[in-house]
């Protein structure tokens, strides 16, 4: 006498769900699950940051104490680098510099990176702006000061400007494998390498910005942390956005 055979069961609700949102091929898997878990974190981050600022906790007594420690050891030629590098990301050149790689994109009818462009850059700006008033934090002030400035301190603006420029970019460019093995060519560097490059050289910038901000006494170090953290919040909100409606729509096309 032969036993039965039962059905497969099926997966119960959340195993189905879990592996949609892992799923490599799907607009609401890996992708929205990534991008959403770095607009979380690095939003949370920011949360913490400006919730020391707003109270002034220990990191407030750090941000002095660090100003302090660079606007006594300030020194030329350094200064007046420094000096050219950060004017070079203010709000006119790091518009400048979104509006030479927005032409690229829409010469190379790239639509989707025209939208994310257009989402984040002028729009994070704008919405930092906001921020700066709601927080309402002085900068910082020294007795021999470098320079002078009398708006509001957090978060930093050049920061996140330069967060959100090279944030972009350095993602265009992981996405073009053209771009990519030609800068790989003349490089030298493998596939791999070159994505290495690409994301520690926007990294520096990035880095570089926030050093000249801090080093010039223009902002404390809590500014342009929290800067670079929303910025990355943002950016990951409007690309993760972009992107999956690009993918829903493609897939509609190709079933259809």
């Amino acid at each position: 006498m032969t036993t039965p055979r039962l059905p497969p069961s099926s997966p119960s609700p959340l195993k189905s769900f879990l592996r949609a949102r892992l799923a490599r091929d799907h607009h609401l898997g890996l992708p929205l699950t990534t991008g959403l878990m770095a607009v979380l974190s690095t939003a949370l981050l920011f949360a913490l940051i400006a919730y020391e600022v707003a109270t002034k906790g220990a990191l407030t007594r750090l941000d002095q104490q660090l100003a302090d420690w660079f606007n006594q050891r300030a020194f030329s030629p350094l200064t007046e680098l420094v000096l050219g590098y950060t004017h070079l990301h203010g709000t006119i050149g790091v518009l400048v510099m979104g509006a030479l790689l927005l032409r690229h994109m829409v010469r190379a009818r790239q639509w989707a990176w025209v939208a994310d462009l257009a989402l984040v850059l002028p729009g994070g700006m704008l919405f930092n702006y906001t921020l700066k008033h709601v927080f309402a934090r002085m900068r910082p002030s020294f007795e021999d000061p470098i320079l002078v400035l009398h708006s509001y301190s957090f978060p930093s603006g050049h920061t996140i400007g330069a967060t959100l420029l090279y944030a972009v970019l350095a993602a265009y460019l992981l996405n073009q494998s053209a771009l990519l093995a030609t800068l790989g060519a003349r490089l030298r560097l493998g596939h791999a390498g070159v994505q290495r490059f690409v994301v520690a050289a926007a990294l520096l910038l990035v880095g570089l910005t926030a050093f000249s901000r801090v080093y010039l006494g223009a902002h404390f170090l809590s500014d342009v942390l929290g800067a670079m953290l929303l910025g990355t919040a943002w950016f990951a909100l409007w690309t993760t956005a972009v992107f999956t409606i690009q993918r829903h729509y493609w897939t509609m096309s190709r079933s259809n």
